[in-house]
């Protein structure tokens, strides 16, 4: 056998044997609890995601996943501490378009980055924003609050989770499309921002149709104007969504995915994206994505990868535009 093809044989048998090691790896994979970061208070979209998975999650890999809330700082606590993690799978991180996206033009000393340090696993769920307005704003419909607002430039104001956070950028993307001069009120969370909404002290607010303010409308104290983007929304199937009211550009992202220190092994990975959408399909996660209106999404860990990479080449510029850092 002459040397090239025994350095041949020698590289298949390495090859063959990580292979082996990797499929076993998989297959053995939990063997110990496993930490599930939230770099968000508890209460909220993310934690309740999060902890409609864990325990369905748990049977389904025979290992406790055991949820740990890291929030403030729009989650840059949370995303560092599960960066500086072990890449081996025990721990999981959940984030949504604020971490992944966001951050990264809001904080020019960031210390995490959101394609070198995180390992895409897969989607969890989508939630579809509504334009809401407080009953005592004379506005009943969309075209309505147009004209009122550009009637009373800077009259209304309008709430969000914080300078930055989604929903901030979703106002602001709309106002540059509508012309409306609205005045921001920013809040330390959504859930601060949703009350004083609900009392009338702010004007108008994007948010999913969460429980509580869906029984504010029915109660007719908000009034949803528009739900969705490009089509109706499932809770508010009377609303029109942006795209029937000839609004483009106004794909503002209220995604929710899991991911991993990078490093982490791709059969790991494949493992924990098969689960999550078997678990995804569990009557008792359904119930609780039902309830808050979520949209369970799965994905690939590639589709998951280029839609993080569309997302900063799309937000990156109207964020620079806006001028908004939080250092």
């Amino acid at each position: 056998m002459s040397r090239f093809s025994e350095g041949l044989l020698r590289a298949l048998v390495v090859a063959c044997a990580a292979l082996a090691a990797g499929i076993a790896n998989a297959q053995t994979y939990p063997v110990k609890p496993i930490r599930w970061l939230v770099p968000s208070a508890a209460s909220g979209a993310f934690d309740n995601v999060t902890r409609a998975l864990a325990p369905v999650l748990t049977a389904q890999l025979g290992q406790p996943l055991v949820v740990e809330n890291r929030g403030g700082a729009a989650g840059v606590g949370g995303m560092e501490q599960a960066s500086r993690a072990a890449p081996d799978g025990y721990t999981l991180l959940t984030a949504g378009a604020s971490q992944m996206i966001f951050n990264k033009f809001f904080y020019p000393k960031l210390p995490y980055d959101p394609q070198r340090d995180f390992a895409p696993i897969t989607l969890l769920a989508d939630l579809p924003i509504a334009l809401w307005v407080h009953a005592s704003v004379p506005a009943r419909s969309f075209k309505e609050l147009i004209a009122y607002a550009k009637a009373n430039p800077g009259k209304l104001n309008y709430a969000s989770a914080g300078v930055g956070h989604v929903f901030h950028l979703g106002l602001e993307l709309l106002s540059q499309r509508t012309g409306m001069q609205l005045t921001h009120v920013p809040f330390k969370g959504i859930g601060p921002a949703q009350l004083e909404f609900s009392a009338g002290r702010i004007d108008l607010m994007f948010s999913a149709a969460t429980a509580p303010m869906m029984a504010q409308a029915k109660a007719g104290k908000v009034f949803a104007l528009v739900g969705g983007i490009d089509r109706r929304m499932r809770s508010l199937p009377e609303i029109p969504n942006f795209a029937e009211l000839g609004i483009t550009g106004m794909d503002t992202p209220n995604w929710i995915g899991l991911v991993a220190p990078t490093g982490i092994a791709p059969d790991l990975v494949a493992r924990l994206n098969r689960e999550v959408a078997r678990a995804l399909a569990a009557p008792e996660v359904s119930k609780v994505y039902d309830a808050q209106s979520y949209i369970a999404d799965t994905s690939s860990p590639e589709q998951f990868a280029k839609k993080i990479a569309r997302e900063l080449d799309t937000w990156g510029p109207l964020i620079k535009r806006l001028g908004i850092s939080l250092e």
